[in-house]
């Protein structure tokens, strides 16, 4: 591989901005928590009339990679949009959570019968906060003997109920997935020098949990649970990624950096 032909297009409200007309940069963060993230892109030199056609709550997609190989990187909602001059340059960052605004949302106060099982509680959350499914595939699927009163905040109370039964929560693309994280999918990225691996990965070790920071090419194939086989001087092996971060720019970082646990 190597570091050229770079690709980046955002994509809202019937516009496209292509990184070989405008420049562009963008930090887009994913994680395993049912939290919503807030993406952040920068577009420079937009007309004034072009700002005003941005606005909260429309749809954005941004699809980044390489020449002949570009894939989704973001998808959501955008939350704000700000305009401020650098010099003679006007850059508007555009902020976007990866689904609806939830603390935004009232909270929920509802009562489960005796004996519902949890995957059960979690499609009725998930219908309840218009959010798509995904996946759902529990370690462990919870009978509550007694009921359920989800009281709260409603992406906190399905981060609970999935944590109940071993299993994590988290928004990906404007969808909700619950799984466990090393049960990766049937494409596992190889990840070595010649795939985009940069520099060499860093260990570490929390609560007992084995893992490292990598840091590659722009991937647009990585996200959290993607399954990762790596090939470097410090290890080989399988890995999982629980989370990181897109690089985009025209001429600075281009790169994908995540945490994978062993």
């Amino acid at each position: 591989m190597n570091n050229f032909g770079r690709v980046a297009e955002v994509v809202t409200g019937h516009m496209k901005f292509s990184m070989k007309d405008f420049n562009i940069e963008a930090s887009v963060p994913f994680d395993a928590d049912a939290l919503p993230n807030e993406s952040e892109i920068k577009i420079w030199n937009l007309s004034d009339q072009t700002v005003n056609r941005l606005k909260a709550g429309q749809p954005l997609i941004l699809n980044a990679g390489y020449e002949g190989d570009i894939g989704l990187v973001l998808q959501g909602q955008i939350s704000n949009v700000r305009t401020a001059w650098d010099g003679v340059d006007k850059i508007t960052t555009i902020y976007v959570l990866d689904s609806e605004d939830f603390s935004k949302k009232k909270a929920i106060d509802i009562a489960f019968a005796k004996g519902t099982y949890a995957s059960s509680i979690l499609r009725q959350l998930a219908a309840k906060a218009n959010l798509p499914v995904a996946l759902i595939e529990l370690y462990k699927d919870i009978r509550y003997e007694n009921g359920y009163s989800a009281s709260g905040k409603i992406m906190e109370i399905i981060g609970k109920v999935a944590g109940d039964c071993q299993t994590r929560a988290y928004i990906n693309k404007a969808k909700l997935y619950i799984r466990n994280l090393r049960k990766g999918p049937a494409n596992v990225f190889r990840l070595n020098v010649n795939t985009g691996l940069i520099g060499t990965p860093e260990s570490f070790v929390e609560e007992g949990v084995k893992g490292y920071n990598l840091k590659q090419q722009l991937q647009y194939r990585v996200t959290t649970a993607s399954a990762i086989d790596l090939d470097s001087s410090v290890y080989q092996g399988r890995l999982y990624v629980r989370s990181g971060t897109h690089r985009i720019s025209r001429s600075g970082d281009f790169t994908t950096e995540s945490e994978a646990i062993v």
